[in-house]
């Protein structure tokens, strides 16, 4: 210690090493109150770190990872059951209860809200922002390389790009500025919505559709196998008419609910039934 007293600066270095790692500690009781959150933490940060999810997590019809979520606690987003698991970060999305988020934030506690992902660069930022909340930077950058890794090239302006509508229950229909919108264009088709001018979501109905012609009809349908039936249009005979000369695809709901890696998987399905149609046409 003598020869530390004498030599200031070997004492500071000493002692920037013993409390660096208590200064920049990674979380290790990280709260998710939000599905989208939910995932994006299970591919970042060890289980170990993750107290607790949303009960959503293991919902099959909304959640891509639904079996990874199984044997992790699961909250309801109540501010009085998140401060009984005494977390040291909190992942939230930006349409998270206001009054719930605001209590958290009065008590101190960090909270992380992501915005919902309307583009693919959008899905890049929601990695790079948890990533840098948990300390996992660096798994951060791996995910988004091997996400960009995965996405197709469109650039071929030799072929026609087919069109599509994305129909929904209800008569929905995601145009621009939607996260759905953004995997049929990555994809290589032309969103039918989006060429009517629709912004976000609106409503296409039946006999627009079918004087539209479309060249694909793509639908959602929930994680367990069941279609969304609500609304009569999908059991009205003109329906069922231009389904019988259209191509038609069917996406698992999970699998463009969230902007996060999961919705490759979606655009990879599109670019199959794309290409197989551009062979025949």
């Amino acid at each position: 210690m003598r020869t530390l007293t004498r030599n200031p600066e070997l004492m500071g270095i000493l002692l920037l090493v013993l409390f660096a790692e208590p200064l920049f500690a990674k979380p290790s009781r990280i709260v998710s109150i939000n599905l989208c959150t939910d995932q994006l933490l299970m591919m970042l940060a060890e289980r170990e770190r993750i107290t607790s999810v949303s009960y959503l997590a293991t919902d099959p019809q909304v959640s891509a990872m639904h079996a990874e979520a199984v044997g992790l606690k699961k909250n309801h987003g109540m501010a009085e059951e998140i401060l009984m698991l005494k977390p040291d970060l909190i992942l939230a999305g930006s349409y998270t209860s206001r009054p719930t988020i605001f209590l958290l934030k009065r008590l101190g506690y960090p909270v992380v809200e992501l915005s919902p992902a309307s583009n693919i660069e959008a899905i890049r930022r929601n990695i790079r922002q948890v990533a840098e909340a948990i300390g996992e930077q660096q798994k951060g950058r791996h995910l988004i390389d091997e996400f960009n890794r995965r996405l197709p090239s469109t650039n071929d302006t030799t072929k026609a790009r087919p069109i599509a509508a994305i129909y929904l229950a209800n008569n929905f229909t995601p145009g621009d500025q939607t996260l759905s919108g953004a995997v049929l264009k990555t994809a290589g088709f032309t969103n039918l919505a989006a060429r009517m001018g629709i912004s976000g979501t609106g409503h296409l109905s039946l006999e627009s559709l079918v004087y539209e012609q479309p060249d694909f009809i793509v639908r959602s349908f929930k994680g367990n196998g069941e279609q969304w039936v609500a609304g009569g249009s999908f059991r009205h005979p003109a329906f069922n008419k231009l389904t019988e000369t259209r191509e038609t695809v069917q996406i698992a709901d999970h699998l463009w609910t969230c902007g996060n890696p999961v919705v490759i998987d979606a655009i990879e399905q599109l670019v199959r039934a794309r290409e197989t149609w551009q062979r025949i046409h």
